[in-house]
This record gives C-alpha cells, sequence and structure tokens, in this order.
C-alpha cells in the first residue's frame, strides 16, 4: 500500500554508495530548478540526533527522527505545489507538458546513501567498483572503510536495500560518465516517471469506476473505495494500486536494474 494524492506528488530517493556521485548531481538537478534535499544537511540543522560509529567510521542518525523530519518537510513542499495547480484548469494534456518545467514538477528528490530508507521511488547511481575506489582513494577514506564500500558496490548492497523500501528502482551507471551526463540521465528518468505515474493512477481511478478529482482540486468528491486523508489542504489517497505496477515506459525500461554484475570481483 502506498500513499498518492491527485495528482501525485512524488518523493523520488537519490542513493547509491558513498563515491558514486549523489551530491554532486544533486546539486545540478538543483541548479536547474529541481526541489532537492540534501539529507545529511537537513540532518545538521534539525539537529536530529546522531551517533559515531568509530569501528565503522560512520554516522548512525535517528532515523524516526528523521521520518518525521522530512514527513513535515515534505507536506510543505507538496502544499506549495498544489497551490500552484490550483491557480491552473489544466487539461491532461497541459498539465504533463506544465511538469516538463523542473520548477514546475510536484516531485522532490532526496539525496543521501540512505534517502531510499524515506522513500518509496528510488534512482541509484552505481559506479564499477574499481573506478569507485579510486574516488574514495582520493577522498583519504580509510583503506578499511574504502573496502567495505568498494565491496558494498560489488554485490550490490544500496541497491538490493531499496527493493526493500522501495516499489520502483532504477539504476544508473555513471562509470564513464561525466557529471552532467548522469544528471542528465536522472532528469530522463523522474520526468517518465512523473509521466507514468501520473497515467496509471489515472487509469486506475476510471478503470474501478471512480469519480476522478479534476486538476484543480475543487468540488469533486473523493473516490470511493479508497481511504482518504487530507493533510495541509491536500488530499491523498492510499490504494493497492501499485501493487499491478508493470514497468511498460520505454524511457524507464532503460534503466531497470540487472545490467551490472560485478560479483566476481568480491574478495
Amino acid at each position: 500500500m502506498c500513499i498518492h494524492s491527485f495528482p501525485p506528488f512524488l518523493t523520488v530517493a537519490l542513493t547509491g554508495t558513498p563515491g558514486t556521485g549523489k551530491t554532486q548531481v544533486s546539486k545540478l538537478l538543483e541548479k536547474d530548478g529541481y526541489s532537492v534535499l540534501h539529507l545529511t544537511e537537513f540532518i545538521a540543522e534539525c539537529n536530529i540526533s546522531v551517533e559515531r560509529d568509530v569501528e565503522r567510521d560512520c554516522n548512525i542518525v535517528d532515523m524516526d527522527a528523521l521520518e518525521e523530519a522530512v514527513l513535515s518537510f515534505q507536506n510543505k513542499i507538496r502544499g506549495g505545489f498544489e497551490r500552484k495547480i490550483k491557480e491552473h484548469n489544466f487539461s491532461d494534456e497541459a498539465f504533463l507538458q506544465f511538469t516538463r518545467d523542473p520548477k514546475n514538477l510536484p516531485m522532490l528528490i532526496i539525496e543521501s546513501h540512505m534517502a531510499h530508507c524515506l522513500c518509496d521511488l528510488a534512482v541509484v547511481l552505481r559506479s564499477h567498483p574499481t573506478v569507485l575506489k579510486e574516488r574514495l582513494d582520493a577522498r583519504g577514506y580509510s583503506e578499511r572503510k574504502v573496502h567495505e564500500n568498494v565491496m558494498s558496490e560489488a554485490i550490490d548492497v544500496v541497491l538490493c536495500d531499496c527493493y526493500d523500501y522501495c516499489r520502483r528502482v532504477y539504476e544508473i551507471d555513471n562509470s564513464s560518465l561525466k557529471l552532467s551526463e548522469t544528471a542528465d540521465c536522472v532528469k530522463e528518468i523522474v520526468h517518465a516517471l512523473y509521466e507514468d505515474e501520473f497515467l496509471k493512477f489515472r487509469s486506475y481511478l476510471s478503470k474501478n469506476g471512480e469519480n476522478i478529482p479534476d486538476l484543480t482540486g475543487g468540488g469533486t468528491e473523493p473516490p470511493s473505495g479508497l481511504t482518504v486523508v487530507e493533510e495541509e489542504g491536500v488530499v491523498i489517497y492510499e490504494s493497492d494500486y501499485d501493487d499491478a505496477m508493470d514497468e511498460t515506459h520505454p524511457v524507464l525500461i532503460k534503466y531497470v536494474p540487472g545490467k551490472n554484475d560485478w560479483s566476481n570481483l568480491v574478495d
């Protein structure tokens, strides 16, 4: 079961093993007008409890507090998009055209190696272990930390974690890509993903004989058979339509995981 507003507001994780370029790529996206939440900075700004794991040379975050803070932030962003949408009277085609402008895309991209724990959609940046090792060595990571992250990438640890939390997962192998090229791949995914989510949810409601809300949010009765919640003026529907989600979008098919097998590099 997943929560959706209509029209959908999506929260997408931009995740991956440390060193795969998440932060740099997300800053390029942010510069182009996409809504991006940098989780490491957000944790510090919200004074969320963090404990240091000295042995593993990493931080342990209070995930309950983080989830609550992210949800509050997400609701504010989503409410802003909802108010913007209500200013127009869109057809479906016009609305999707409107969302092609990054500033109008009803989506929050959360950047972090643990962002997928907070989202139900994920884009995973991947790098060949040899390339990743070079990047981590250049950062001055300890030998143990470099080895742990390289081995994690080789056996798909982050990718596999995504399948525990997310209903739709895509990957980009950026081993030989420039940062700008990786950012372009992310853009391609998120716009195709938004279009696909919008049309599939619209179709789901139509096939089930529901009264589909108009895009201005005015005067329509909530669809029957769905649990309805209202948060900060945004109508949210809970449904099980995701259980039947099949990957058919030609753009998204290109990024379906399964093309990289680096397990032979594990020592």
